[in-house]
């Protein structure tokens, strides 16, 4: 996440944070970021509960095989969300990244940020695009606070709003989307979960777009699918090596390598698979 986070972000998972059990077991499907949702995965009834078990796991000690934390919030339109700014606000330990979901303006991100600064609070903020609205206002959302360390694509609440089918041309489109405005805003792109969990062969052929399309991470809502997406955004050992014979040949000016002139656009691409290992 270039100047926001020196650890892998290949991989989050979204668990209820009505679940301690489970955020606590998370570290065992090898996730790099752990999320806590506040939002979507747990009903009305159950947000003050689930607020209280996100305080105590991120006051857990960590450990070395403890995956970064995260937490989704509610968004910052309604009550519920504004409760859980101020339990944040108020907590001793912060996670390591706040997604916002439902954002459609910069504003709300830049209100959020404002709200940390003043409190010395710090987390990298990630948010959610998931409206024609957002769609529309990606790039300003982007650059919206240098606190802003990626954006995340959420397919299913975008698919809703603009009344997609899952294999629509739309959601290819607004994924491209969200991608091109991270790598303007030199930002990490994390794409939305595969919901079928037991369709390896979907699963495959959404990580080949992500990665075809500029995507540094996947979201995920099963543990399952945690080593594919590790696995896919690691790159290569013929893929290193590729980067580091640019890199050489690029230290010499104008150079071929694989039959391919480097230029400036190829090293930057070289220096992006090294500083994926």
């Amino acid at each position: 996440m270039s100047d926001h986070s020196v650890l892998a972000t290949r991989s989050w998972l979204f668990t209820p944070a009505t679940r301690p059990d489970r955020l606590l077991s998370a570290a065992r499907s090898g996730v790099d970021v752990s999320i806590a949702d506040l939002e979507d995965s747990v009903s009305s009834a159950e947000k003050p509960d689930a607020r209280k078990n996100l305080l105590a796991w991120l006051n857990t000690p960590l450990d070395e095989i403890m995956p970064q934390r995260a937490v989704r919030i509610n968004s910052v339109s309604t009550r519920f969300g504004l409760d859980d700014l101020a339990a944040l606000l108020d907590a001793s330990r912060m996670p390591d990244f706040l997604l916002l979901p439902k954002i459609e303006s910069p504003d709300q991100v830049a209100l959020v940020a404002s709200l940390f600064d003043k409190a010395g609070k710090t987390s990298v903020l990630v948010p959610l695009i998931e409206s024609a609205r957002g769609m529309f206002a990606v790039e300003s959302i982007a650059s919206a606070s240098s606190h802003v360390g990626a954006l995340m694509f959420g397919a299913a609440d975008y698919a809703s709003d603009v009344r997609a089918q899952p294999d629509s041309l739309a959601l290819q489109v607004a994924r491209c989307g969200v991608a091109a405005a991270c790598g303007s805003a030199g930002i990490e792109a994390i794409d939305a979960p595969c919901f079928a969990i037991h369709d390896a062969d979907l699963l495959q052929a959404d990580l080949a777009f992500a990665l075809a399309n500029g995507f540094h991470g996947k979201a995920a809502i099963h543990p399952s699918h945690i080593e594919s997406i590790n696995r896919a955004f690691t790159p290569s050992a013929d893929r290193v090596a590729w980067a580091k014979r640019v890199l050489e040949a690029n230290e010499q000016g104008v150079g071929i390598v694989d039959g391919h002139m480097v230029d400036e656009a190829i090293a930057r691409e070289a220096h992006s698979v090294l500083a994926a290992i």
